[in-house]
């Protein structure tokens, strides 16, 4: 019912109990050709493995009833696995790994996806507040604060505000992404049961993955994920300061702005409401808490938390799927804004611009260009 409004389809699929069987499986895989690359699979064990990792074979919905037992989903996909291996490669699965090894790996695999997408919205939203910028770099706006008039400024400056805060929440989020890395330490983290050679199975696991490779494990550390949780929240928070005032300037008493595909009433049809801003702020109203609850994750009891740990599952994929909720949502309806320039002007008193509004119109659409990939 409402999955169409909190998350993007794209998103949706890159989180859903398909997508993390879907990344456990590939740990589980790309686990045994690392071994094999050192030296502690035969290859034809580790091809074995990897024919046996696919998701088709499972059943995402019956290993999470499962997994109750245990609480992890990993201790039931392993059984399944291994039974689905020749008897003389089973012992190779999951080679000097922990539970939390593979769920830790595959959260970062579906974050970084998620990232990406979330990523692409959100620079169609600064593209989109670039030209708004440009072509309103003279257009009068009344000033507001504290919700009252106060001095005039440009709609141009006003957008350009808007950008540089986009840009610093995508900057945030393209470092958070990067230094997302693997995890593989195994049960407590120093490899006890590969000895020397488990970092150098690390680094061909992470070359494998695309991961960078820690130089510990971070079972105990959960930085690289409160990091994340951070950065999507400070675009939850650009995202929010631009509905707020779609909503606030689309009034009928103001009327400076309306988003050209408005929703409806069911019970007036005269009123044309600004729906995509009002489903940005339905997404980010949500999200504070659960950054809240990634950020109160962190302290780890001794090697391996019990509860804390679990908890960052579901509440980095809603905390995913409602931030790439909010970007689409924003791009929807900043992509259909109209913008009463006339009206603007009349309002603010067809005043001179302050001189410095091209001045910072200009050097925040440079940072934007600069910064674009």
């Amino acid at each position: 019912m409402f999955d169409a409004m909190f998350c993007t389809p794209a998103v949706l699929s890159a989180t859903d109990a398909d997508a993390w069987l879907r990344e456990m499986l590939r740990v589980e895989a790309a686990l045994a050709r690392a071994g094999a690359t050192v030296g502690l699979i035969p290859a034809d064990d580790a091809a074995s493995i990897g024919s046996a990792c696919v998701p088709e074979l499972f059943d995402a919905a019956e290993l999470g009833a499962r997994a109750v037992a245990s609480a992890t989903p990993v201790v039931p996909l392993l059984l399944d696995l291994r039974a689905r291996v020749p008897q003389a490669s089973a012992r190779f699965v999951h080679l000097g790994a922990t539970s939390q090894d593979v769920m830790d790996t595959a959260l970062v695999l579906i974050a970084r996806r998620c990232a990406d997408l979330i990523l692409g919205d959100l620079w169609a939203v600064g593209d989109l507040l670039a030209d708004l910028a440009d072509r309103h770099r003279g257009t009068a706006q009344i000033g507001r604060t504290l919700l009252r008039q106060a001095v005039p400024t440009s709609f141009g400056v006003v957008c350009a505000g808007w950008l540089a805060g986009v840009d610093e929440a995508v900057a945030g989020l393209v470092r958070a992404r990067g230094r997302l890395p693997l995890q593989y330490g195994g049960p407590v983290g120093v490899h006890d049961t590969l000895g020397a050679a488990g970092p150098r199975l690390a680094e061909a696991l992470g070359e494998l993955l695309g991961l960078p490779v820690p130089t510990l494990p971070w079972h105990t550390r959960r930085g690289p994920l409160a990091e994340l949780g951070a950065a999507l929240g400070a675009v939850g928070g650009a995202l929010a300061t631009i509905a707020t005032a779609i909503v606030l300037l689309s009034q009928d008493e103001v009327a400076e702005v309306a988003e050209g595909a408005a929703g409806v009433s069911s019970a007036m049809p005269h009123k044309r409401n600004p729906a995509r801003s009002a489903l940005v702020l339905a997404c980010t109203h949500q999200i504070p808490g659960l950054v809240a609850t990634v950020l109160a994750s962190q302290p780890v009891e001794l090697q391996r938390s019990a509860g804390r740990w679990q908890a960052e599952w579901p509440t980095l994929t809603t905390l995913l799927r409602l931030t790439a909720a909010a970007a689409g949502h924003a791009r929807a309806a900043l992509g259909s804004l109209r913008v009463d320039a006339e009206r603007m002007i009349t309002t603010a008193g067809r005043p001179v611009l302050p001189e410095a509004a091209d001045l910072l119109v200009d050097r925040v659409l440079e940072e934007h260009r600069a910064a674009r990939p």
